[in-house]
């Protein structure tokens, strides 16, 4: 009988994986990546700069006897399948697998699924396809990026500003963001405004509150425009606007929403959110969590719809339909649970109370993506002044007609209208004992980003990708570059002090920049740009900018005869040498008459 080695990522789905598919397969995890770039090499990064950035694999060390397992069971099946994750490091991942077995002589398959239910898997390991090459290179060129990155600008920021720092590509600049706003605030300089209120009724039996409709800047004309309105006798109702306003159903999540409708309403930091859903996923609850598309599977959309409607809730004539910010993203679906009837509160297997939170979210706004809008009765009234026009006033409210998917999301709407009913023409009067109620304020400066609001603002600036968030924040807060104080980043002086030296000589800094080698991997991936000229094109920029930096810093513009790396005269305990300011190179050289020990 044939057997079938099947490879996955993670240990814990392999056993479930494995009881669906049945003794013909044998289910076998690499526990995420096996190789990575190596350190060693001309400046140390493992990168053939001059070669078409040829990149030199290694295996890691933690994976030799996994590896060899791997090898074993592959000479004892008649195919393999690699069935990693499905997204660029999924795709690397297979790659790496294939390129270490394939020796082995047995034919080599990518198998991807995107949730772990029997019926999908069964028809994935009859679907399966070669490596999307496309795929693997869009995530090498991203590695090869940060490595060219980290690697060389992490060096001049430890050998000029003090020890354990780093930069990162993505992670410098999501600092920036961070740093920019706190500057912001720092250089924000109030300006002062007045509002006037005023209390008005129809029968002079009810009141009601009403603003003025322009903004005031000025003392002496607030002071004014409130004696006018003190005496006014003739004011009227010049407008009476009601109509229906409609809310749309919200799109099922992607990664970004989920973390930013955690953070927002149960102030889960991303990467509690992102351990909480990845569990879910690999026990079978739902689809996979690293995801940009909001697209929906013919199947899964019926499924909903056909739940809405058996909860005797009304279903829209026609499916929802959201659209993704790129084509490219649309060969993924959204996040979603895999079994609809699986309701949030019933009892069932999810026993970790994260879990069950995140669940009840996926769960709850993939229902409601497909409900019917929620409809407000709104009415905004406007009263002016018949001898002044400039003594305007208006009042608005609006109150829930029907609550459409508010149902499904348990979100209680007690908005109401504490407007009268009015009439274009209807007279009105000032109302109460001080019926003018003048307020002088201040404008305020935009908040610090809590991170539901900072994960926006990446997303908006399209700067890194969702499934990394979770790891760059962490990481810009453990190296203390910011702070986070409740659910809100501050910036901290050595972040200030960095950001500043980054931006100073850095293009890979600028947001757009950063934005447009987003767009570029993306291009990769679907096979419209090529991975080389990228890269040289980034390396030009980069590699000018990284010599200027160290120029500024230097005397002398020794390099390195191992690697090319720059040379750093030092201060030892026999005098003056050089070191190479590559770590893993370690070379050291005379300076002048003394000699490195």
């Amino acid at each position: 009988m044939s057997k079938t080695l099947v490879i996955v990522e993670s240990p814990s789905k392999a056993q479930k994986i494995q009881d669906y598919l049945g003794k013909n397969y044998v289910v076998m995890a690499s526990k995420g990546h096996i190789a990575d770039l190596a350190k060693g090499g001309k400046h140390g990064i493992g990168i053939d700069i001059e070669n078409k950035f040829k990149p030199r694999y290694v295996l890691m060390d933690d994976k030799v006897s996994l590896l060899d397992s791997l090898l074993k069971a592959a000479k004892q099946c008649d195919s393999i399948l690699v069935a990693s994750d499905p997204d660029r490091e999924g795709e690397a991942i297979a790659w790496h697998l294939a390129s270490r077995l394939e020796d082995v002589g047995k034919p080599i398959k990518r198998m991807v699924f995107n949730e772990i239910k029997k019926d999908k898997l069964l028809k994935a390991v009859k679907d399966v396809r070669d490596i999307d090459m496309n795929l693997f290179h869009a995530q090498e060129a991203r590695r090869i990026l940060d490595r060219l990155v980290g690697f060389t600008a992490s060096p001049f920021l430890i050998n000029f500003f003090g020890p354990n720092l780093s930069a990162g590509r993505v992670q410098s600049v999501v600092t920036r963001m961070i740093i920019d706003r706190e500057k912001e605030i720092d250089a924000f300089v109030p300006e002062d405004f007045w509002t006037i209120q005023a209390t008005v009724s129809k029968d002079n039996k009810v009141g009601f509150t009403t603003k003025y409709s322009y903004r005031i800047t000025d003392a002496k004309v607030a002071k004014d425009t409130k004696s006018k309105f003190d005496i006014v006798n003739d004011l009227f109702v010049a407008d009476v606007v009601a109509e229906e306003e409609k809310r749309g159903a919200p799109p099922p999540l992607v990664t970004s929403s989920l973390q930013q409708i955690m953070s927002k309403n149960h102030g889960f930091g991303a990467d509690r959110t992102m351990k909480a859903a990845q569990a879910l996923y690999e026990s079978g609850y739902c689809t996979y969590i690293r995801t940009d598309s909001v697209r929906v599977g013919d199947e899964a959309l019926q499924d909903v719809r056909d739940f809405i409607k058996d909860k005797n809730y009304e279903l829209p004539k026609k499916a929802n339909v959201f659209k993704n910010k790129d084509a490219s993203q649309d060969a993924h679906e959204c996040i979603r649970p895999s079994d609809l009837s699986l309701i949030p509160g019933d009892n069932f297997a999810i026993i970790d109370p994260d879990e069950k939170l995140v669940y009840e979210t996926i769960w709850k706004y993939f229902v409601a993506s497909q409900m019917m809008p929620a409809v407000y009765n709104t009415l905004k009234v406007t009263i002016r002044s018949k001898s002044d026009s400039n003594l305007e006033l208006k009042a608005s409210g609006k109150a829930l007609k029907s609550k459409g998917f508010l149902e499904i999301l348990g979100v209680n709407d007690d908005s109401k209208i504490d407007i009268p009913n009015l009439s274009k023409g209807d007279k009105i009067s000032l109302f109460g004992d001080k019926p003018i109620k003048l307020e002088k304020k201040q404008t305020q400066p935009q908040p610090r980003y809590s991170e539901d609001k900072l994960i926006k603002e990446l997303v908006n600036k399209n700067i890194g990708r969702p499934a990394t968030y979770a790891d760059l924040l962490s990481k810009i807060t453990s190296r203390n570059y910011v702070e986070k104080k409740g659910n809100v980043y501050h910036a901290t002086e050595l972040g200030k002090k960095i950001t500043d030296i980054l931006n100073q000589f850095f293009t890979f800094m600028d947001y757009n920049y950063t934005a447009d080698l987003e767009s570029k991997l993306d291009l990769i991936e679907s096979g419209k740009v090529e991975k080389v000229s990228m890269l040289q094109d980034f390396y030009k920029t980069f590699s000018a900018e990284i010599y200027k930096a160290y120029n500024t810093h230097t005397k002398d513009h020794r390099k390195c005869k191992k690697c090319q790396n720059f040379m750093i005269e030092r201060e030892g305990k026999y005098g003056k040498y050089y070191s190479c300011v590559n770590i893993s190179c370690k070379n050291m050289e005379k300076s002048q008459d003394n000699f490195a020990q």
